[in-house]
């Protein structure tokens, strides 16, 4: 038992010091892209809810990125994102508070893994170095732990959620430790992770069926239940919101993110880098498909009797399969986009049945023929690396005599027979704990060269600020809601812009209201109108858009949007446009960069009344984020229209109006219709997430799940101590009776 937690205590710390690698080289390593523009503000402002007790899941004041259920990751059902976003409140180095949480997940995922693979049979010493290759894989240190947060986060509890599933089911463990790893991987939102989790316990499920066990089958089915309705709360609404927003849901191949053939036969290579259609380039300069440099041991294994376990662990070679389908994919499928996306989990299970069968399926003892094939399979990996990234020669070299000594001291702590002949040639012993730390320090070696030849990822880096005040600084003369049209052309060579503008969710981060927050989603008439891309930049036709006049309102769209600033970017607005300044409206700051223009007399912001017909007038009574109540002071004979300053999503309600769908705004506004005798009532206008009622149903299913599952487990506990305990008193008197009975008790 001792030796099992020294050897999981060592996974996560390793996991963790391995992942400090990468900041030797580079700093800011974990600090780029989607991390700069959206992890950083998204998680300041999980924090902001949190300390003012705003639990609305809609914000009319980012627009097209304010439906945080329809956004996904926003944590509202996460207290795991409440806790980090608390705690980034207490920071004051943005760099270095998001560098240690995503080495504690680092430590997190290792530990999953360890545990997952320690669930299959794998030994302790295996486990370890399974957990420690999958952490540290290429996609997940360039790519998800680099850049995508949401994605590392959820992917960091898999495999500890399917490993406490597994515990739950078919040993019998309490259920709430894998309903707490679950629901905390669900709640970061990320569709994938959960889409994964689902084929894990699916997998589950069938492999219980095989075993043909009834007490299995019911607790792999509940644990589904569980799981699947926390699933339903989270992602439902997502959902049914998808077909208003206008993220692509058909089926097509750009070559954007995707898996080829030719670039798995190099995964045991941590050097170079595939063919890969990337963001403005074919070759990616980093190991974006890297597994483990010690794939080629699995020439050590003895085939059919690795077969026959995978067999007995149907759910590992399920998953396995479906993740490789799933990486396989082409670049749009539906709602999932990038299928490399799916590379961390084909590396956690890939390893798994490698770490199962150096435990329970190595060949005993070890021919040097099968010593042959492991180096030929190194080989091969390195000649596909070598024909994408033939620039890197020198490395892969480097990196080849590495893993060749790797590959000969694996193949001798397993008990290879001797290269030299003679009267010692046997097998050497077996040695499966030395074995497994030769692994993992030849893959601890492998990150200094991988990191000299790649230092960063391949995804963008802004260059915005580290220090969190930074970004307080800028928009000093806004007034009411903002809005930037523009985009920073390259926040790299020109940090400069950081301290006038920002861009994505670094505006959470700022004392002013903007609109322009990161979007995943979008929503098209919005976007039609001010073309605003997903990090909250806007097209060059944007300035002269918004000032136009919406024809059926008869006021500019400017107004629609209650905008009191507008701040242009001047190398991305044409000068003939942000030099116009409209009547009513002044300039406040004028640049090199930005130039910002503030009305005379500011007017209210996203979320109240916008407009109303003719003949119409409405008092507001109250107002918050969730909805409106008015007071309908006139309206004519033929009935009227208020145009709210929010976005129609799905699931607005208007108690004693009715929500027009094809209202004079087209869809741009939200349109409320009052009939002929609404004069003098109060209309309450609120939203309700889509799928309420089924969220609802499906939280009270989870409480009743768990709750029996507790109770049953409880009362089962005790009526087996019971018996335990009688049996032992039934022994005991026996025991007496013998000893009275017997000739040496007188």
């Amino acid at each position: 038992m001792r030796s099992r937690v020294y050897w999981a205590v060592a996974t996560v710390v390793i996991a963790m010091l391995g992942a400090s690698v990468p900041i030797m080289f580079n700093s800011e390593f974990y600090f780029v892209d989607d991390t700069q523009s959206g992890a950083l503000g998204q998680w300041w402002e999980i924090g902001n809810r949190v300390l003012a007790g705003d639990w609305s899941i809609i914000n009319p004041t980012v627009w097209q990125s304010g439906h945080y259920l329809a956004e996904g990751a926003w944590g509202v059902f996460s207290p795991m994102l409440w806790l980090i976003g608390l705690a980034m409140h207490a920071a004051t180095d943005a760099v270095v508070y998001i560098t240690i949480v995503k080495l504690c997940f680092f430590g997190i995922a290792a530990f999953g893994v360890w545990l997952l693979a320690r669930t299959f049979g794998a030994s302790p010493a295996w486990a370890a170095a399974i957990g420690v290759g999958a952490s540290l894989s290429g996609f997940t240190l360039y790519i998800d732990a680099a850049s995508w947060a949401n994605g590392f986060m959820a992917w960091s509890l898999w495999a500890l959620s399917w490993a406490l599933v597994r515990r739950s089911v078919f040993e019998a463990r309490s259920p709430l430790l894998a309903a707490a790893a679950c629901i905390s991987l669900i709640g970061v939102g990320y569709v994938h992770a959960t889409l994964m989790l689902a084929a894990a316990i699916v997998a589950t499920i069938i492999e219980s069926l095989a075993r043909r066990n009834r007490p299995e089958i019911v607790r792999s089915l509940l644990a589904a239940v569980v799981a699947g309705s926390f699933a339903v709360i989270v992602h439902l609404p997502s959902l049914l919101i998808a077909p208003n927003t206008g993220r692509s849901i058909g089926v097509a191949n750009t070559g954007l993110l995707t898996v080829n053939l030719s670039g798995l036969a190099a995964s045991a290579v941590p050097v170079g880098g595939p063919q890969m259609g990337f963001f403005g380039t074919n070759f990616p300069n980093a190991p974006l498909l890297y597994i483990a440099w010690f794939l080629p041991v699995l020439a050590f294994l003895e085939w059919r009797r690795l077969v026959g376990l995978l067999r007995q662990r149907l759910s590992l070679l399920l998953v396995l399969g479906v993740a490789l389908v799933l990486v396989l994919l082409p670049s749009d499928f539906g709602p999932l986009r990038f299928p490399v996306r799916l590379m961390p989990y084909v590396t956690v299970t890939a390893l798994v049945v490698v770490g199962v069968g150096l435990t329970l399926a190595a060949r005993k003892p070890l021919s040097r023929g099968r010593l042959g094939v492991a180096v030929a399979v190194w080989v091969g990996s390195v000649y596909f690396a070598f024909t994408t990234s033939p620039d890197h020669w020198k490395w892969l070299v480097l990196v080849s005599v590495i893993a060749l000594i790797g590959i000969f001291a694996v193949y001798w702590t397993c008990g290879g027979v001797r290269l030299v002949r003679g009267r010692n040639a046997a097998a050497a012993g077996p040695r499966p704990a030395l074995g497994a730390v030769i692994v993992i320090g030849i893959g601890l070696v492998m990150l200094v060269p991988q990191h000299i030849v790649a230092p960063t990822s391949p995804l963008r880096d802004y260059g915005n600020p580290a220090e969190i005040a930074a970004y307080h600084e800028q928009f000093s003369s806004a007034q009411g809601d903002v809005l930037v049209l523009g985009a920073v052309d390259d926040g790299l060579d020109r940090p400069e812009y950081w301290s006038e503008t920002l861009t994505g969710n670094m505006f959470y981060l700022n004392h002013a209201s903007v609109q322009n927050a990161y979007s995943a989603v979008y929503y098209p008439p919005y976007q039609a109108r001010v073309c605003m891309l997903y990090n909250g930049g806007t097209c060059a036709e944007a300035y002269d858009r918004v000032f136009e006049i919406e024809p059926e309102t008869g006021r500019p769209f400017v107004d629609l949007f209650g905008v009191s600033t507008v701040q242009s970017i001047k190398s991305t607005i044409p000068e003939a446009s942000w030099s116009n300044v409209p009547d009513g409206w002044h300039v406040t700051e004028d640049t090199a960069l930005t130039r910002t223009i503030v009305r005379d007399v500011p007017i209210s912001g996203a979320g109240g009344v916008a407009w109303t017909s003719d003949g119409t007038e409405v008092t507001v009574l109250a107002e918050d984020a969730m909805g409106v109540t008015l007071r309908v002071d006139a309206v004519p004979d033929g009935g009227g229209t208020v145009a709210l300053s929010r976005l129609p999503w799905p699931g607005y309600t208007a108690d004693g109006g009715t929500v027009i769908d094809d209202g004079p705004t087209g869809g741009l506004l939200l349109d409320v219709g009052l009939d002929s005798s609404a004069e003098g009532r109060t209309v309450v206008i609120s939203y309700w997430s889509p799928g309420w009622m089924m969220q609802l149903i499906a939280g009270i299913a989870i409480l009743l799940v768990l709750g029996g599952w507790v109770v049953v487990r409880r009362i089962r506990g005790r009526g087996r101590w019971s018996t335990w305990r009688s049996e032992l008193r039934t022994v005991s008197e026996r025991a007496d009776q013998q000893t009275t009975s017997s000739p040496s008790a007188s």
